[in-house]
């Protein structure tokens, strides 16, 4: 979604292009002198706002609408920057290329009306004013969405209309072995805002069906009253993807968490989410037998064909 959003030019970088291409701009031939000095004022400042123009319209386009995001991406990036000032910013691109336009309409009906060079290369030189002007005053709003651009680039690319399932638990309890061991192919990694360590995304095919899997670590994997206020909006902003938790339990003792300590993050989890939420045991084959319905092991494969099984049902129940 977002890697598709240009770089944005500086205005005197756009300014010096337009400029530039400009300048190479030459009489044309076989014509008097006078109407070949029209002709390329003409040429001058068409081009001047047809290269303006164009890019201005590009970023307009290109930078995604607020109006049209999911929720959780929406969440994420009022997160990463004033969502205000980043439509303002567009909104004044919007207008700016408008007035370019207009700028434009105006100097090329005045040089048709001029009989003398001298007047056409002052009219050239007023356009070429008032133009970057223009540009110019879009200076603060160019680094806005440069800035913008930068944080879009670490939002992760979740695909929020595939059927999904969050993974969720203590550190150190099998997480990322799970997306890996569910995955038809290797996870993709991705960053996610407002932690160090970066996502992982897997994903798996399930009858007629593609699921995707997804570990947060520095999201659901540990108290509330351990967290800032971004971690909690974070965790705010997954609970707009539809889709259900797999909660994991580490009952081997190798990850160094009580079960008393797991067992209130699941209460916190359930109470902060509002989802559906599995049971999983893990490291069934480093424990002292199965003490959930789902007990699992991601290196011997001890109970994942029953997960994906009861994962199958719970898509039937939702298309049903």
């Amino acid at each position: 979604m977002f890697n598709k959003v240009p770089t944005v030019l500086r205005s005197k970088e756009i300014i010096d292009k337009c400029f530039s291409r400009a300048a190479r701009i030459t009489a044309p031939e076989g014509i008097n002198r006078t109407q070949g000095a029209k002709t390329q004022c003409i040429d001058k400042v068409s081009t001047v706002e047809s290269i303006a123009v164009a890019y201005l319209k590009k970023l307009v386009r290109k930078f995604p609408s607020t109006d049209h995001l999911h929720p959780f991406y929406l969440d994420l990036l009022d997160m990463s920057f004033d969502i205000d000032a980043y439509k303002m910013s567009l909104g004044k691109l919007q207008w700016s290329h408008e007035k370019l336009v207009e700028l434009a309409t105006k100097s090329i009906k005045s040089l048709k009306r001029k009989q003398k060079i001298r007047d056409m290369n002052t009219v050239v030189r007023e356009y070429y004013g008032r133009f970057a002007s223009v540009i110019e005053d879009l200076s603060s709003d160019l680094e806005m969405l440069s800035r913008c651009r930068d944080q879009m680039k670490r939002i992760p690319e979740i695909d929020v209309n595939l059927p999904t399932f969050l993974i969720a638990g203590m550190p150190n309890v099998g997480k990322s072995s799970l997306v890996a061991s569910l995955s038809t192919a290797r996870p993709r990694v991705a960053s996610f805002p407002f932690t160090t360590k970066n996502i992982s995304i897997g994903y798996l095919q399930i009858g007629h069906e593609k699921v995707q899997v997804i570990d947060t670590p520095g999201v659901l994997d540990r108290p509330m009253t351990d967290r800032n206020e971004m971690e909690k909006k974070a965790i705010s902003a997954l609970n707009k993807i539809d889709g259900k938790i797999l909660f994991l339990f580490d009952y081997s003792d190798t990850s160094g968490y009580t079960t008393e300590s797991q067992e209130a993050l699941y209460r916190e989890v359930v109470e902060a989410s509002g989802k559906d939420i599995i049971r999983i045991q893990t490291k069934i084959d480093m424990s002292q037998g199965a003490r959930e319905d789902i007990a699992i092991s991601s290196v011997t494969g001890e109970g994942l064909g029953d997960l994906k099984e009861r994962l199958a049902g719970l898509l039937e129940v939702k298309t049903s």
